[in-house]
């Protein structure tokens, strides 16, 4: 009998513990491998595109990056010397397994910010923390898949849309939204977005200081969501390193929403009327230079509401990059010692997101003449393709054509017979479509060219002949 009772205590422990912390596939989760900040910095990640890494030639295991955490665990020790990830980090072991809101945000720098700046928002008013939106199954990584990045479909589980939340919800007054779904809640509900502006990369490498110029927040970058499809609020994060600059984008969900007061059609149509600096930025020259570099008082301004991601980023979109005049062994402080590195990124990396189409460009008002490239017809290509210029041999102009069957960054650029480069063509992300455009060699001399397209994983290189 005492056996039976002692099995019965222990079944009921062991089912105590299970409801109150189930482990589920922790070791696959993005809390135990870190491989979210791997997925963003390393050279061989992302399709082959690569992150930071590119730039800085630095592995990212002598950044200190993935052996991140806070200060102290859940119990309030100092992490040892070699640190592996585990249920303490989140979890009081000495006292109840409960995890608390300083527990996520010791970690969750951003979100931390936003909360330090008393960012209004109408779930924190309503007494939500981080756990009652992310359940443990994501948390733990129930489903045992080891994601690379929790933008990734099915890493994070929480959303709008969601059962209990706002499933199905649709504004009573059609005209408040008349997108058909296209846009996700945030676009409009997200009140701003908080990026850590131009980090200083070599106080990471060489002393493991996270020093950035100062956090700023007024603004919404908007992109198209790989995940849905949906028009999203996205962030950045930009570098500097021995005089390069890089910038990521990503999809961001800035806790910062509001129920009342969300963005109306003024706030990002140019056409109804609205006054939007980017776009009024964009249609002046086809340029947005979204953060300026004020010399005069060492001072950052940058532009506030919504910031479209244009279709030719890479050419259209600037930043003044900074860079730390001071000590890399500095206490990371505010400072007005900083200075331009340059406005173009030697490196853009999108992640999980797509640039807006100049169709959603044109929607809200931006000029798309200055967008050097339109379809030639509505057909979607079955394929990728390069055709054969024509005229061939030319003089002094010819056209070339290709296909694109999916959205992608599209580079096209004219070589010479010793690979140098001649011009760029094309330079821009491009929606599916067949695409022409022309090249004039009347400034060259006879002889035989090379063009070369780069869209997404496709790449094609032919030749064209110069006769004058």
């Amino acid at each position: 009998m005492k056996r039976i009772n002692l099995l019965l205590v222990v079944f009921f422990l062991v089912g105590f513990v299970a409801e109150v912390f189930p482990q589920g596939n922790f070791s696959t989760s993005l809390h135990s491998t870190r491989q979210g900040k791997i997925h963003w910095y390393n050279k061989v990640e992302n399709g082959g595109v690569g992150g930071f890494e590119v730039l800085t030639n630095v592995p990212i295991t002598q950044l200190g990056c993935v052996e991140c955490h806070d200060a102290v665990d859940a119990n309030g020790n100092q992490y040892p010397a070699n640190y592996t990830p585990g249920c303490v980090d989140c979890h009081a072991t000495n006292s109840t397994w409960a995890v608390t809101q300083s527990d996520c945000l010791g970690c969750h720098g951003r979100e931390r910010a936003i909360i330090n700046m008393q960012l209004p928002d109408v779930h924190r008013s309503l007494g939500f923390t981080c756990m009652t939106c992310h359940k443990e199954e994501e948390l733990h990584g129930d489903d045992g898949i080891a994601y690379n990045s929790m933008f990734e479909p099915g890493a994070i589980q929480a959303d709008c849309s969601n059962s209990g939340c706002h499933a199905g919800f649709t504004h009573p007054n059609p005209g408040v939204d008349p997108h058909g779904g296209k846009l996700h809640c945030t676009s409009c509900h997200a009140q701003t977005n908080l990026a850590c502006y131009s980090c200083h990369f070599e106080s990471q490498v060489q002393t493991h200081l996270k020093r950035t110029y100062k956090q700023i927040t007024g603004f919404v970058f908007l992109v198209n969501r790989t995940k849905d499809n949906k028009v999203h609020p996205a962030t950045f994060q930009a570098i500097t390193y021995e005089g390069k600059a890089g910038v990521a984008f990503g999809p961001s969900v800035a806790h910062t929403i509001v129920k009342t007061g969300a963005r109306t059609c003024t706030d990002c149509h140019q056409n109804f009327g609205g006054q939007i600096p980017a776009i009024t930025d964009f249609n002046a020259d086809g340029v947005i230079k979204f953060a300026t570099w004020n010399t005069a008082d060492s001072t950052l301004s940058w532009h506030q509401g919504i910031v479209p991601f244009p279709a030719n980023y890479q050419t259209s979109l600037k930043m003044d990059y900074l860079t730390y005049n001071g000590n890399v062994s500095d206490p990371v402080a505010p400072s007005k010692n900083w200075s331009v590195v340059k406005d173009v990124a030697d490196l853009f990396q999108v992640l999980y997101c797509t640039p807006l189409t100049k169709q959603q460009m044109a929607k809200i008002g931006m000029d798309t003449t200055l967008v050097s490239v339109e379809p030639i017809n509505n057909n979607i290509p079955s394929s990728f393709a390069l055709e054969q210029n024509y005229p061939n041999p030319f003089n002094p102009s010819t056209t070339i054509r290709y296909s694109i069957p999916k959205s992608a960054y599209v580079e096209l650029k004219v070589y010479d017979g010793l690979g140098n480069l001649v011009q760029a063509l094309v330079n821009e992300y491009l929606s599916a479509g067949n695409y022409e455009t022309k090249f004039n060699g009347a400034n060259l001399s006879s002889g035989v060219y090379y063009y070369q397209i780069n869209a997404g994983e496709f790449t094609a290189t032919k030749k064209l002949v110069l006769m004058k």
